[in-house]
């Protein structure tokens, strides 16, 4: 297999700290992912792997060109042309059509001819104007996004590296994304957290606090590697629990059998039958005998249960987390409806609908159908056109942003802020359970991962007095890690209040109980 890129020992830092131990790997020309728990260094790794930052050490050799499109970009240029960078192509076109073609204009389209319908076919196929002309501020942020991307697959020659390229994508851009990936025999490197995306890669990279470890197949691999290795920490666990009780159980008979010794020892004294220089010498002999046998013991135990503790840690770092929001219905009752609701943005129809204790809405539609913003009039952010709604009063409504909290505050004392029942310090050994410890639960919660973000409002949620009947959720998946996404859609599966979700994620949706859809899609 061809090799796009080595790297080695990479490292960063940040703050006079590394941000991830020294990396190495090898980039083949097929189609890998980069997984972690966010805040690990992922899109930082990507960053030096295209050279837009330096490494404090380490080496990177390229054995091919490379395209970087991080989640953000926004393509220079007035027009579809310029954002593509074919103006000077497309251009050329004009005048042969024209019929004003110099010979210079014939030169640069030498082997070129085919250029306008591979533009237009992939411009068609990402849904987007297939006019060059078209003014690139007419596009919407989630096309600037698909924009980019055409222009990276316009370089079919050139290895990609993708930072989140699916984030902000409906379900059918997502569809787009993964097929024209597959076409792309150049290669790929994709920073994503969607699984049916990773179900189609070649390789997976995991970034980890221990550093980079490379699993060969798609997630499904990935996943049943990992199932194997948390069996295997169980097992290992196990027999160390063995040892550790069977050492205590040899020291408890050493200590025994020594004050059994000292007992026989005080009656033959008492009996006057030996000599006291002798007894002396054999009591000290014993006595050291024994300081050293408790010494061994100790060691062991103490070896013993740094390996388990270390083990467990191990454990808590590659298991799966799991919090509960205990809403308990009072039978099935009506918590929302709608009739003949008219929405003032995308979705043109009235909609009407009753939803019940316990039944798990998806929201569904393509980017600008709605969705967001019937989340928002049901909870009151906006006003509909016409028509009316209720909704349970105990209702809670959290956008992509999880505005739950005030993210200006320190994590725990947001946490107290919005729950004064718990104390600063109970929080933060709330806190401690779902790793975000020491230093992390004192930063404000706007400097935390997306994932740290959405564990602290859960355990505002699952922690409040009044667990909502009703969960408008929109995208909160957006930006998650995996570990995050897994650990939500557990909580919402059990859930067994309403829930109104917004998602484009595939397996997220189908891991969320979902009982009824509601397709906005004109």
């Amino acid at each position: 297999m061809t090799i796009a890129c080595h790297f080695s020992q990479l490292s960063i830092e940040f703050n006079q700290k590394n941000l991830f131990p020294p990396l190495s790997g090898t980039l083949f020309c097929q189609q890998t992912a980069l997984i972690g728990s966010n805040g690990k260094g992922k899109s930082v790794l990507l960053r030096l792997l295209a050279q837009r930052l330096l490494p404090a050490s380490g080496h990177i050799v390229w054995n091919r060109p490379f395209i970087y499109v991080d989640q953000l970009t926004r393509l220079a240029g007035e027009t579809l042309a310029d954002a593509l960078g074919v103006t000077a192509l497309y251009q050329a076109f004009q005048r042969v059509e024209a019929g004003t073609a110099t010979m210079d204009d014939f030169e640069q389209l030498d082997g070129q001819w085919q250029q306008p319908a591979i533009w237009q076919s992939l411009l068609d196929s990402a849904r987007l104007p297939v006019l060059m002309e078209t003014p690139v501020q007419n596009l919407s942020g989630g096309q600037q996004t698909r924009l980019a991307l055409c222009r990276a697959f316009l370089h079919s020659d050139h290895f990609l590296l993708l930072d989140e390229p699916d984030n902000h994508l409906d379900h059918e851009g997502r569809q787009w994304l993964t097929d024209r990936l597959e076409q792309h025999k150049a290669g790929a490197l994709v920073v994503t957290h969607n699984r049916a995306l990773l179900a189609h890669m070649q390789a997976i990279f995991e970034l980890t606090d221990k550093g980079l470890s490379e699993y060969g197949g798609n997630y499904a691999l990935y996943a049943e590697q990992k199932a194997s290795a948390i069996a295997s920490l169980d097992a290992a666990s196990e027999r160390l629990d063995t040892r550790i009780r069977n050492e205590k159980r040899q020291q408890q008979t050493s200590l025994q059998k020594a004050a059994q010794r000292r007992r026989q020892g005080e009656v033959i004294r008492r009996s006057g039958s030996q000599s006291l220089l002798l007894l002396d010498m054999q009591k000290n002999r014993a006595e050291q005998r024994q300081s050293n046998v408790a010494q061994h013991h100790q060691r062991v135990l103490g070896n013993l249960q740094t390996q388990l503790q270390e083990l467990n840690e191990k454990k808590t770092h590659t298991r799966q987390q799991k919090m509960v929001l205990n809403y308990q219905p009072d039978g099935q009752k009506v918590t929302l409806f709608a009739l003949r609701l008219r929405l003032p943005y995308g979705y043109s129809e009235p909609l009407s609908f009753t939803a019940y204790s316990g039944e798990h809405w998806h929201i569904k539609g393509s980017n600008g159908s709605g969705k967001s913003t019937l989340l928002k009039v049901l909870s009151g952010e906006i006003l509909p056109v016409s028509g009316e709604y209720r909704i349970n009063d105990t209702f809670c409504y959290l956008d992509q942003h999880l505005n739950l909290l005030d993210k200006t505050l320190p994590v725990a004392e947001a946490l107290h802020h919005y729950q004064g029942a718990f104390s600063v310090e109970q929080w933060r050994t709330q806190l401690g359970m779902l790793r975000i410890r020491g230093d992390k639960s004192l930063q404000p919660l706007n400097q935390l991962s997306g994932g740290e973000q959405l564990k602290a409002t859960l355990l505002a949620l699952i922690h409040s007095p009044s667990p909502p009947a009703v969960l408008l959720l929109d995208e909160p998946d957006n930006h998650l890690d995996l570990d995050s996404r897994q650990l939500l859609e557990a909580l919402l599966c059990e859930y067994q209040g309403t829930l109104l979700l917004v998602s484009h994620d595939e397996a997220f949706v189908e891991n969320c109980g979902i009982t009824h859809e509601l397709n906005l899609s004109d």
